[in-house]
């Protein structure tokens, strides 16, 4: 799991010198994102692991991934989500409009993280 969650960082983060010209705010903001991210990714690889066996209730709510997703659509889906969600906020927006859609971004995977988190304590 600590390879999985290395490669998924070093993977989703910034790839590109414009990641110099992002404000400290920005920067913190997005780290947020990824930790979110790999909170994310954690608790859904758990989920799948249930789904292994026929007590599990736990389905994955995810349209883009179904109801019993693979690892590798799992990863494949945050490496290649990630790439695009910090190459659009990198290139389309200056650092207020980057700041507010990371505002965004963390309100919304706060909710679905403590979602997922409800689940598994109510499934274990």
């Amino acid at each position: 799991m600590l390879v999985f969650s290395t490669m998924f960082l070093l993977a989703s983060g910034p790839a590109a010198a414009e990641w110099e010209d992002w404000s400290d705010k920005n920067k913190a903001q997005y780290k947020t994102f990824l930790a979110l991210q790999l909170i994310d990714t954690t608790q859904t690889w758990s989920a799948i692991n249930c789904q292994k066996h026929t007590t599990c209730s736990i389905v994955e709510l995810n349209p883009i991934l179904g109801s019993h997703p693979s690892k590798g659509e799992l990863v494949a889906l945050k490496l290649i989500g990630n790439y695009a969600i910090y190459k659009l906020l990198d290139k389309r927006l200056d650092d207020n409009g980057r700041e507010r859609n990371l505002r965004i971004l963390n309100g919304a995977f706060t909710v679905v993280v403590m979602h997922n988190g409800i689940q598994l304590v109510k499934q274990f």
